[in-house]
């Protein structure tokens, strides 16, 4: 990203309101949570503890890990997001490889009912992660609340990428999920017709 907040791959963002500072600090944040995750980071933090990332891509079907990487590139779609993603696509395909090892808690797919919808929810810069909430089906709720929500109380990266980006985790959730916990070679963010 180059060493200054007026780099050219940020000036848009400062341009469009995002001050140097705040710029500063969030990517910190998120590199030092990244780094975390790598294990190679020289803060030590005593209550946080690594994520249950699940199986690694070599245990998983083939696929995995070119669904795993598409993932980034399919929910951080709006202004201000795509670096934060990037730095915490580790991270997001971490909770992705721990969705798929437990077979997304065996919930049904809800493709059909709610694809459309959900792509333009996700994709809409208007709403936020409480309207992609709203979504989610109670059982799907028990599900977030006992795997992620447990985990991000555990793992400061966990808790630091649902603070920054918590939309296109709740996205990526639903998508996982609705992809029938991966079925398909990517994420499928076109709108059913």
């Amino acid at each position: 990203f180059g060493s200054s907040p007026y780099h050219p791959r940020w000036s848009n963002h400062v341009r469009k309101g995002f001050s140097p500072a705040i710029m500063r600090a969030t990517l910190c944040v998120a590199v030092a949570a990244a780094s975390t995750l790598r294990g190679t980071s020289n803060t030590t933090v005593e209550e946080s503890v690594p994520p249950n990332c699940g199986d690694k891509y070599d245990k998983l079907p083939d696929f995995f890990a070119e669904y795993g990487a598409s993932i980034s590139d399919s929910v951080c779609t709006q202004p201000g997001y795509k670096q934060q993603c990037k730095v915490f696509d580790e991270a997001i395909q971490c909770w992705f490889r721990s969705m798929a090892t437990d077979h997304c808690g065996d919930l049904d797919s809800q493709y059909e009912k709610r694809n459309k919808a959900l792509v333009k929810t996700c994709a809409d810069p208007k709403t936020d992660h409480l309207d992609v909430w709203k979504m989610f089906s109670s059982a799907e709720q028990d599900y977030w609340r006992n795997t992620f929500k447990m985990q991000a109380k555990e793992s400061k990266l966990f808790d630091t990428m649902n603070k920054l980006v918590p939309k296109q985790i709740l996205c990526t959730t639903l998508h996982v999920i609705d992809d029938e916990c991966v079925k398909h070679a990517n994420l499928r963010t076109r709108p059913a017709r």
